[in-house]
């Protein structure tokens, strides 16, 4: 008789060689949910919640009643076991300690202290995560409601934005209401695409027709709504994310979310003349014009384009070039190009030679360089890169859904964001698309060779 196959890495992703009974105590239950709703508070947060404070404080007292119930060993033990996310704690402490030792230019108190407190608060944020991420039902505790409240955020903020509310706009480029009261295009198109991606390899793994049903509406709602906000970076992440599924799986197990993705956006183009005529001619009754007489100064890039293609090829760099050329032309010393300018430098130290204040590099990369120098952006790259072997090897096991993931946030990283070493910075949206998928990763990729290691002693 042969020898029965090895389990893969996602079926032996329930279980480490330390882990509880199969039947765990209601104290370890307890402690698995208060972990979880940690976690999920924090994806939700950015979706749902109004701004970052509310974030924190959900995430602060969830994590909070989590030591209260005894989690602290299993928020330690992530360190303990991963290496990987000790080397992501490395990282963020050579940074902090550059920045808080050496000189930054336009450094203030304020600057120091919500430095400190934005890094460590990623920090726990991730070990948490990393706790979570390593049960068995994972996925579903932080996919289902993130799914869920981003399509719902999706359909609201539509229906805000375009007819229930007084200044309401027919075709303007979508944003998330539920944010701000109506967050920037490019950080609503970061958010929903990320969701778009695990709804639509959610729809195509789902076994129950209902289930698949409702991933598929929510896929739909979720890439069109992407759409809407004509943020470019989205939508070529959502590209290179189902690259990386095809690369993972094999075209034949992508052709349906390949297909669905391509479908959406076919939809969209083919439908944005009509939406674009739409929106311009309630604008024209609102303005009291002709919708001839419309001036590309009184859209101002607002609406949704007749020919979204050639509008988005039409916007050439937007300026990121010249940001990119100034972050680099601010290391003008040797020591500049070893230690950076600090997290906390004022944006001042690159940026005063810019015609206009862009308030961020643009790129968590770039950033990374200017503050922390070459050994800042290596150890990130270095981090990346490590997490996604993590991830690759997960998909090749049949558990792809980080690498894409991953592959949608690195994407959209390369050109947009602000730090990667923060929660609490402008753009918001770095700790959701980054770090979320690798740490899970990592932390299902080190459940799965502890228990493939308990399985082989035996």
């Amino acid at each position: 008789m042969s020898e029965r196959p090895p389990p893969s890495a996602a079926s032996m992703t329930w279980r480490l060689s330390e882990a509880a009974p199969l039947v765990p105590a209601a104290d370890v239950i307890l402690r698995q949910r208060l972990a979880a709703l940690s976690s999920i508070g924090f994806v939700l947060g950015f979706y749902c919640m109004h701004n970052q404070w509310v974030q924190v404080g959900w995430v602060g007292l969830m994590t909070l009643a989590w030591f209260w119930e005894g989690g602290f060993q299993d928020f330690i033990d992530s360190l303990r076991l991963d290496r990987w996310l000790v080397g992501v704690a490395a990282l963020f402490l050579v940074m902090l300690a550059r920045s808080s030792m050496l000189d930054s230019p336009g450094i203030t108190v304020k600057a120091f202290w919500q430095g400190w407190f934005g890094t460590g608060l990623l920090m726990l944020v991730l070990m948490t995560l990393w706790s979570v991420a390593r049960q068995p039902r994972a996925p579903i505790w932080l996919g289902v409601p993130l799914v869920g409240v981003a399509a719902l955020a999706a359909a609201g903020s539509m229906l805000v934005f375009y007819v229930l509310d007084p200044k309401a706009l027919f075709g303007q480029r979508l944003q998330n209401w539920f944010i701000y009261g109506g967050w920037n295009t490019v950080c609503t198109g970061m958010t929903f695409g990320f969701a778009a991606v695990w709804a639509s390899w959610n729809w195509h793994h789902s076994s129950e027709r209902r289930e698949r049903l409702l991933y598929l509406l929510a896929a739909v709602a979720l890439m069109f709504a992407t759409c809407l906000t004509m943020s470019r970076g989205a939508l070529l992440a959502l590209g290179v994310a189902h690259g990386a599924w095809l690369l993972a799986r094999g075209w034949r197990r992508v052709l349906k979310p390949l297909f669905l993705m391509l479908g959406c956006v076919f939809v969209f183009q083919a439908s944005a003349p009509v939406i674009a005529h739409i929106g311009a001619s309630e604008l024209s009754d609102r303005m009291g014009v002709s919708a001839s007489e419309l001036t590309p100064e009184m859209v101002a890039d607002g609406l949704v384009a007749a020919n979204p293609a050639a509008r988005m090829l039409e916007r050439s760099d937007n300026g990121r070039i010249i940001i990119y050329s100034a972050g680099i032309q601010s290391l003008t010393t040797w020591q500049d190009w070893l230690l950076g300018k600090g997290l906390w430098a004022d944006n001042d130290c690159w940026s005063c030679s810019l015609p206009w204040y862009p308030e961020h590099l643009h790129s968590i990369f770039m950033n990374a360089l200017v503050r922390g120098g070459v050994p800042g952006l290596a150890g990130l790259l270095v981090l990346i890169g490590w997490g996604l072997q993590r991830a690759w090897r997960l998909a090749r096991e049949g558990e792809g859904l980080w690498l894409v993931l991953a592959a949608f946030g690195i994407t959209g990283l390369l050109f947009d964001g602000d730090s990667a070493f923060s929660m609490l910075t402008l753009p918001r949206f770095e700790a959701l698309i980054l770090w979320v998928p690798l740490v899970i990763a990592s932390a299902r990729h080190v459940a799965a060779n502890d228990f493939a290691k308990t399985r082989f002693e035996r």
